[in-house]
């Protein structure tokens, strides 16, 4: 079938339907004058046989004709298939509103009556170009919007495709949830508020006597933000000590660690010199040295590390600190020290544990306090279920409006011949003797020393 003209200009094709072949002519002849270009009809089966191969704008009809009438020709032309609109002008002789109104009710835009007056019909016909016009112009939008609609509709799966691919990506970047590393156990977790997100954590061997443990918090959310987070872990590879970023080989040919000050000097350098916008990270790195228990720290604006102890007493680390990573140019950072004892868990996490919401208060963040609440009823739980349990919790407190941040942890606890070297247990490789164990509030509330700039 041929369309009907959807630029509204050109709506000038009508179709003139009577019985009479005087009228037809009559009608023709005016339209004709007026510029429209004029097909005729003999009664309604014939204007409808006619309608189904060509589409004119408007359809001038009688009322009364044999066969299918005026209206019923009304109620065919709206009921054939497309979205192209024909305006209908149907004339008749009848007289009263009941006339007026089973016209309209049939479909037909105006009504004339007959004897018809040339000068009323053109200007009724003028009004009816013009709502053609308009119907074609909002047909011809409605294309071009289903069209862009479309369009937009295959971009976003393209680009779904290609935010999965992202998601799995990072993920496989991701340490394992558990895993058992020079005789200490390490459990990890990390969960995006969208497909991907900023937040990364990891650890990797330093020799058989030390483990170098991270965690990252990269600004924003989307794909800026996991790019950084993916690149940042990869120069802390664990596979690749060569080219990990926190190891230097000495003469001897032995690898050794960087201090943690100096990684994120380098890291602030690398950052700042190659990336053109405004994205930067926290982070906190820390050195475990495995026979003494020491801990060398270097926590850039970010949450302080936790030290859970097994009766379930929490203290944090501020020490060894220094501005977000790549923030500006020539920043200055320190480290710090503390000690692990046998049974203790040195905790790395994200902001978004700190400021998750309440559920039904969004103005209430869990905070230090409530994140310390949270940890001490898990000091004498496996490290295997310490994460996913505390995880349960965060996802409790914040309830059905859920997390807006990403969240992520890593625990670290000493054991095997680490830990038994620190109490003097006989069968390791050197017996060390340690100060008495400190109670309970006298842990919670010793301070932890910095160690500055060496």
């Amino acid at each position: 079938m041929q369309q009907a003209d959807e630029g509204g200009a050109g709506a000038r094709r009508i179709l003139v339907v009577d019985d009479s072949a005087t009228q037809r002519l009559l009608l023709s002849a005016h339209l004709k004058g007026w510029g429209f270009e004029v097909s005729e009809a003999a009664n309604g089966d014939e204007a409808l046989e006619a309608l189904r191969s060509d589409l004119p704008d408007l359809v001038l009809t009688d009322w009364m004709m044999p066969g299918l009438d005026g209206p019923g020709l009304c109620r065919a032309i709206r009921s054939l298939p497309g979205d192209a609109y024909i305006y209908i002008l149907l004339l008749t002789s009848r007289t009263g509103s009941s006339a007026v109104s089973d016209g309209l009710a049939s479909g037909a835009d105006d009504f004339l009556m007959k004897p018809v007056n040339p000068v009323e019909l053109k200007a009724r016909l003028a009004s009816g170009t013009r709502v053609v016009a308009m119907e074609r112009r909002l047909l011809q939008q409605k294309r071009e919007t289903e069209a862009a609609l479309s369009e937009l509709q295959k971009l976003y799966r393209a680009f779904e495709a290609d935010l999965a691919a992202a998601a799995a990506l990072q993920r496989a970047q991701l340490p394992p949830a558990h895993a058992e590393v020079n005789g200490c156990e390490i459990g990890t977790f990390c969960r995006f508020a969208g497909h991907v997100g900023g937040d990364h954590v990891g650890f990797f061997p330093i020799g058989e006597d030390a483990i170098g443990l991270f965690s990252i918090d990269v600004s924003g959310h989307g794909v800026a933000a996991s790019l950084l987070a993916i690149r940042l872990a990869q120069y802390f590879a664990p596979r690749d000590p060569e080219n990990n970023i926190a190891l230097t080989r000495w003469p001897d040919g032995t690898l050794g660690a960087r201090p943690p000050r100096e990684v994120l000097a380098e890291l602030n350098e690398r950052c700042h010199t190659s990336l053109e916008h405004d994205i930067y990270f926290t982070m906190a790195y820390a050195i475990v040295e495995l026979e003494s228990g020491r801990v060398e720290l270097c926590q850039a604006g970010h949450s302080p590390a936790a030290i859970l102890s097994p009766d379930g007493t929490v203290r944090f680390c501020e020490a060894g600190g220094g501005p977000p990573v790549g923030l500006f140019d020539g920043a200055q950072f320190e480290s710090g020290e503390l000690k692990l004892h046998p049974g203790e868990r040195l905790i790395l996490y994200s902001d978004g544990i700190v400021e998750a919401q309440a559920a039904g208060h969004p103005e209430r963040m869990l905070g230090a306090e409530g994140f310390r609440a949270l940890l001490r009823p898990l000091g004498e739980e496996p490290v295997t279920a310490l994460l996913p349990r505390l995880s349960a919790a965060i996802e409790d407190y914040a309830g059905e409006n859920g997390l807006d941040d990403d969240v992520s942890a890593l625990v670290f606890e000493l054991r095997g011949a680490a830990a038994a070297e620190m109490t003097g247990e006989p069968g390791t490789r050197r017996q060390r003797h340690t100060a008495p164990q400190r109670t309970a509030s006298e842990q919670e509330q010793a301070p932890l020393q910095s160690a500055g700039r060496r």
